[in-house]
């Protein structure tokens, strides 16, 4: 009778050296009022599945002002460029019964729906009532706003349950607006 091996067989490749290997974030550049199209919409939820929030894909329709280290030259740049938002920055729903939440004078004030709200202001859709399903999400598709996108520390829970500074930055975006 024939063993059965639990694995394909692969050829054996030798890695590189990955001691110097980082993630490139390309992370636009901090700014405010940015106008966006909203691309793509979605619900998601974190891994735990106690937060939901909108995972938009939004793009600037006049990109960025930048100036070019080196000429001194201003230049439109990332027009159409897509930015995608994370967990917290639009959530909509939060298990309340997760340990800390109750306590907590953030959760319990209701911030982490702050930037929801403002987002459902600026698109005028009324604050009562709203069902996040998939036409309220398709409503979104092709709407303008104005955001501001900022950098955030990277961060994560060493083994002692303390924040540990990752070295690293992501952006976040915050202070949705309607376009005047």
């Amino acid at each position: 009778m024939s063993e059965q091996v639990p694995f394909d067989i692969t050829d054996e490749v030798e890695v590189a050296d990955l001691t110097d290997v980082k993630q490139d974030r390309n992370l636009f550049p901090v700014c405010k009022g940015l106008k966006v199209r909203i691309n793509k919409a979605a619900a998601q939820q974190n891994k735990d599945k106690d937060i939901s929030s909108l995972k938009l894909d939004v793009r600037p329709v006049d990109g960025i002002e930048v100036t070019d280290p080196e000429s001194g030259e201003t230049l439109q740049k990332y027009v159409n460029a897509p930015i995608f938002t994370s967990i917290m920055d639009l959530v909509y729903a939060a298990d309340m019964s997760v340990k800390g939440r109750a306590d907590s004078k953030w959760w319990k004030a209701n911030q982490h729906l702050v930037e929801f709200k403002n987002l459902c202001v600026a698109l005028d859709i009324p604050l009562k009532g709203i069902k996040v399903n998939d036409e309220w999400l398709a409503n979104l598709i092709g709407k303008e706003i104005l955001v501001s996108v900022k950098h955030e520390k990277d961060t994560q829970k060493d083994e002692h349950g303390k924040k540990v500074d990752l070295g690293t930055f992501s952006q976040r975006l915050y202070g949705w607006r309607k376009v005047s």
